[in-house]
């Protein structure tokens, strides 16, 4: 396993908690959904390590700062290239097919860029958020804590996604994860499908017939590593 040394300027090398927690969840994925690593199946596969990655940190050091690489700047801090709460701050998407998403060939298809969609999602899932997406669609979502989240999130990929898994897939996954774990009908369930509809993924959750169907449409961290 290699980890990129950074440019010794804006970025120091590149071990900080989350990226290490990050570089071994594609281990996971890999020996799981083993999500293909191009288009949406390796937008997922990115985004996974990232929900992981933040949770390890979670774990050892405390309160999420929901930044991606933030420590590894100069003097510590200020290295950050993504951000989970606010996926737009990095140029990427925090709306399915939104502002920013990235339908080029580059990156593999935009991996790196299109994992902000479903890492917008679990974080709304976990703290909550009101809000309106770019599809014009206001939402409301009550948060079910990090640990439920990563649960609902662990359980998606180790049972019910595979390699060519898209964000329609994700989202049906998610749901069924939460009602696995938590019960049908269950707050855990309800904001599982509410926050995909808050990234524009499928509907909102309709207590007589669920979330409603799908709406429109190893690998790395990215800078070198």
């Amino acid at each position: 396993m290699t980890y990129g040394d950074g440019d010794g300027v804006n970025y120091f090398p590149l071990v900080s908690l989350d990226i290490c927690g990050h570089e071994l969840s594609h281990g996971v994925t890999q020996y799981s959904a083993n999500l293909t690593y191009s288009n949406e199946s390796g937008a997922l596969n990115e985004s996974f390590s990232d929900i992981f990655g933040e949770c390890i940190e979670n774990f050892a050091d405390g309160p999420n700062d929901w930044l991606m690489g933030d420590d590894i700047g100069p003097g510590g801090s200020g290295g950050a290239f993504r951000s989970m709460a606010n996926p737009n701050l990095y140029g990427d998407p925090d709306t399915y097919h939104g502002t920013y998403w990235y339908s080029g060939s580059a990156d593999n298809g935009g991996v790196h860029t299109n994992s902000g969609v479903q890492n917008k999602w679990f974080y709304i899932l976990s703290q909550g958020e009101s809000g309106t997406n770019d599809n014009g669609n206001a939402y409301n979502v009550t948060g079910i804590g990090i640990d439920n989240a990563a649960a609902i999130a662990y359980r998606n990929l180790t049972v019910y996604l595979t390699s060519s898994s898209n964000y329609a897939a994700a989202r049906a996954g998610a749901i069924q994860a939460a009602k696995d774990l938590f019960g049908a009908g269950s707050a855990e369930e309800i904001a599982t499908t509410d926050a995909w509809y808050a990234v524009g993924v499928g509907s909102e959750y309709n207590a007589g017939g669920g979330g409603g169907p799908m709406m429109g449409g190893a690998g790395h961290l990215g800078l070198g590593t």
